[in-house]
């Protein structure tokens, strides 16, 4: 079967049905682009690869907060010593910017104590997202 142009008509085979022919041009005529879709596509999964990055990094400081305010807890519990002295030993764990919220001794024995920082996203984007405070708690038992 071959194709050939006959002025106006697209001919298969040297005839044809013409309501055939005429779904066969619409057909040849539809050519579009998938770039619409793949730009749409890379968009997406940039904006979920940011969101992770995010949240990824606001979990991780609030972990590393909850451990810091756990030992310091435990060394306030066990030896008496101040959450701030016991920032200032350790050196915040490579933090900065730490605030102590709180410093309790209950009943005597229990030492609660919460350490705050405010996180800031670690990738700049386009929509500026809020800065927010991040705690971490800990609570040990003298005894």
């Amino acid at each position: 079967m071959g194709l050939s142009e006959n002025s106006d008509r697209l001919v298969i085979g040297g005839g044809g049905h013409p309501a055939m022919m005429d779904q066969i041009r619409f057909i040849s005529r539809d050519s579009g682009s998938i770039a619409p879709l793949g730009i749409g596509l890379a968009l997406i999964s940039l904006s979920a690869i940011l969101v992770f990055i995010s949240a990824s990094s606001m979990f991780l400081l609030q972990r590393r907060l909850t451990s810091l305010a756990e030992f310091a807890a435990l060394s306030g519990a066990r030896y008496e010593i101040s959450v701030q002295d016991f920032l200032v030993e350790s050196k915040g764990n490579g933090l900065s910017g730490l605030r102590v919220a709180r410093d309790d001794v209950l009943d005597g024995v229990t030492r609660e104590v919460k350490i705050c920082k405010t996180w800031r996203p670690p990738v700049p984007l386009l929509v500026q997202i809020v800065e927010t405070e991040v705690c971490g708690y800990g609570a040990a038992r003298a005894g």
